[in-house]
């Protein structure tokens, strides 16, 4: 074997021996219970989605008042008639009438 390989094979060795006396020294009673996983809160996600949608309600409620606002706005004056009266026209006279 080439002194590379057998160098190699000593640092494995050394590692599984460090490796198995640490596993040796754990003993149950070192070892807990696992704690369940937690998701982190997200505030500021929340609050977020929140502002947004109370803002789209309020912009909402200001397209609707605004709409309301102009659709009964013009209508405040007096309404037209439905039909004008009628106007008297006098008949035209004879005199200026063009007729051969």
């Amino acid at each position: 074997m080439s002194r590379g390989r057998t160098r190699h094979e000593a640092i494995e060795q050394r590692l599984r021996d460090a490796l198995q006396a640490r596993a040796n020294s754990a003993d149950w009673e070192d070892l807990r219970a696992a704690a369940l996983p937690t998701r982190p809160r997200r505030l500021l996600r929340s609050s977020r989605r929140t502002v947004f949608v109370w803002s789209g309600l309020a912009a909402a409620a200001a397209c609707a008042l605004l709409l309301l606002v102009l659709t009964t706005g013009a209508s405040d004056g007096p309404a037209p008639p439905a039909v004008s009266p009628p106007t008297s026209q006098a008949p035209a006279s004879p005199a200026t009438s063009t007729n051969p």
